[in-house]
C-alpha cells in the first residue's frame, strides 16, 4: 500500500466522520472561494460556536468557533494543471463588536490542520506534504435579524511549517459566507 492510498483512506475516513456528526450540534455552514498562487479553491465547512467570550471591553469581546471543511483546489491552466481535494479542522479566534445595531464587525485569526489528496499545483508550486497547516487572518461582519449571516475576507496561508524539506506554501485571498442555524 502506497502512502498516497493511505492518505486517500484517511481523507475518506475523516470526511465520513464529519458527515456523521449529529446535525443538532452544528451551529452553521460556511462557503469559501479563493484565488491564489497558481490555483483557485473552494470549500464548504461546518461551524460549531464556542459560546464563550473573553476579554470583554465595551461592545467588543473575544470568542470563536470550530470549522471543519472539505475543499477542492484547481491548479491554473497549462500542461502542469493539477487538482486535488482536502479536509481540515481549524479553531478560529474572533474579536467581534456586538453593539453596532444590524452590523457586527469582527477581526479573526486561526491556525488549523489540513490533509490533501495531492501536493502539486500548476507553475511548479508544490506543497511539501499532504499534511499542511493552514493559518489565516481576516475581517468581516455579521448581519441579519439574529446576526445569522457572516460575510468576510481572509488571507490564508498553507504550509507544512518546515516538517518537510520542501515547504513552498500557498497563499489565497478568500471570500467567506457563513450562515448560522
Amino acid at each position: 500500500m502506497t502512502l498516497s492510498v493511505l492518505h486517500r483512506r484517511a481523507l475518506v475516513a475523516l470526511a465520513a466522520l464529519l458527515v456523521s456528526a449529529p446535525a443538532a450540534a452544528v451551529d452553521g455552514i460556511s462557503f469559501i472561494a479563493g484565488t491564489g498562487d497558481d490555483a483557485q479553491m473552494g470549500s464548504v465547512g461546518l461551524v460549531w460556536n464556542w459560546d464563550k467570550q473573553w476579554f470583554k471591553t465595551g461592545d467588543w469581546a473575544l470568542g470563536g468557533y470550530w470549522e471543519a471543511d472539505a475543499s477542492y483546489w484547481r491548479g491554473d491552466g497549462g500542461a502542469d494543471k493539477n487538482s486535488f481535494g482536502g479536509i481540515g479542522f481549524t479553531p478560529v479566534f474572533r474579536f467581534q463588536n456586538s453593539g453596532m445595531g444590524g452590523l457586527s464587525p469582527y477581526v479573526e485569526a486561526a491556525v488549523g490542520i489540513h490533509f490533501f489528496s495531492g501536493v502539486n499545483l500548476a507553475g511548479g508550486n508544490k506543497l511539501g506534504t499532504s499534511f499542511e497547516f493552514g493559518d489565516h487572518v481576516g475581517a468581516g461582519f455579521t448581519f441579519g435579524d439574529k446576526r445569522q449571516y457572516d460575510l468576510g475576507y481572509r488571507f490564508q496561508h498553507y504550509s507544512n511549517a518546515g516538517i518537510s524539506g520542501n515547504n513552498g506554501g500557498v497563499n489565497f485571498h478568500q471570500l467567506r459566507l457563513g450562515i448560522g442555524f
